[in-house]
């Protein structure tokens, strides 16, 4: 595996969020390989949300997220700090209301 190499995935989280977007809330990221992978499962949380009366739809933002080059000492960042560490760069990319 090259050291130079990066990747990058997409994920999702609620829009106006308080606290730093890579801080553990407890809830788990969820990534995925391409954009419409990413969109198709937001999409589907919020069918299943918005279907159900007791529950309550929050916007929700698309991103897209580069990954630093793959090192020894990326990886030993991720594992110890959190993925905030592995995070080459991050943008939002749509938001589903």
């Amino acid at each position: 595996m090259s050291q130079d190499e990066s990747f990058t995935f997409y994920t999702y989280s609620r829009v106006n969020r308080d606290e730093d977007r890579w801080d553990y809330t407890g809830i788990p990221d969820v990534f995925f390989h391409n954009e419409e992978e990413a969109r198709e499962a937001l999409h589907e949380l919020r069918h299943d949300v918005i279907s159900d009366r007791a529950d309550e739809w929050w916007p929700m933002q698309l991103e897209k997220i580069e990954t630093l080059p793959i090192s020894r000492d990326t990886i030993f960042a991720l594992l110890n700090d959190g993925v905030g560490s592995f995070i080459k760069s991050y943008k939002v990319i749509d938001i589903i209301d």
